[in-house]
């Protein structure tokens, strides 16, 4: 999992715009442009700017996409969570913070409990700063969450859960992440629509006054992949879809990374 020149100089150019933007003249309000960035959890390529997939309609990012730049050969710099939302938001490599895992988190090691993230810079700069769901990794008290960002959305949720698995146990413990299917739960029930409604009611209300970053963080569709029952009932042949595979595809997998996985 070596990190690739292309991210690296994807998120250095990028940090330096946002440090640039941050630190432009306070007395000249229009230079300063209101930044809304939206993180998806394991989105992979399927967009349809991206490449697409048979399955996969998305219109709404389609339309973003054609109104700015798509960046094709940006690569994470960790296959998790915790780790590469570290690097996003330090400008650190896991190599350099030695954070590989789900934990701990970055505020829990005494050398990086003063860095300053990039939204605490844009707060310094005179920014209005809000995160709502999943931006950080790990979640904050209500003492502490005052020192990372000026107003916090919804908290990063999957929302509507089932009362038990719906698919058969899974190997190595049946981990209660690995599942997926349709809910009869409304919509308003799922965390990310709680999440997107909290968003575009504040994009509609922040007042002019004062420049504003908000960072939102979808969950989904991030594992246990659930989803209401009318979003399954779009696709009912989605079967036929399905990739053929190898009954013995996973023969050859050794221990370690099993253990890894699971």
């Amino acid at each position: 999992m070596t990190p690739r020149l292309p991210l690296l100089a994807l998120l250095g150019l990028s940090l330096l715009v946002l440090m640039s933007l941050a630190e432009a003249n306070a007395a000249d309000p229009p230079a300063r442009p209101n930044i809304l960035i939206i993180c998806v959890d394991d989105l992979n390529d399927w967009i349809g700017p991206l490449g697409g997939h048979p399955l996969a309609e998305t219109p709404h990012i389609d339309q973003l996409a054609r109104q700015g730049t798509t960046f094709t050969n940006a690569h994470c710099q960790a296959p998790l969570c915790n780790p590469s939302r570290t690097s996003l938001l330090l400008g650190l490599r896991p190599s350099r913070t030695g954070i590989y895992g789900l934990s701990p988190s970055f505020r829990n090691l005494e050398e990086f409990r003063s860095l300053r993230t990039w939204p605490q810079l844009f707060h310094d700069a005179g920014y209005r700063t809000l995160i709502g769901g999943k931006i950080f990794h790990h979640g904050f008290s209500k003492e502490t969450r005052s020192r990372e960002a000026d107003e916090w959305g919804p908290p990063s949720t999957l929302g509507a859960r089932p009362p038990a698995k719906l698919i058969p146990p899974t190997p190595m413990g049946n981990h209660p992440l690995m599942d997926w299917g349709p809910l009869p739960n409304p919509d308003s029930e799922f965390g990310d629509h709680q999440l997107a409604s909290w968003g575009a009611q504040r994009l509609q209300t922040l007042a002019a006054d004062k420049p504003w970053l908000m960072m939102v963080g979808f969950f989904l569709p991030h594992v246990p992949c659930y989803s209401p029952q009318r979003i399954y009932d779009l696709f009912p042949d989605s079967d036929r879809l399905l990739p053929p595979i190898l009954e013995s595809d996973r023969d050859d997998i050794p221990p370690f990374a099993w253990y890894l996985n699971w």
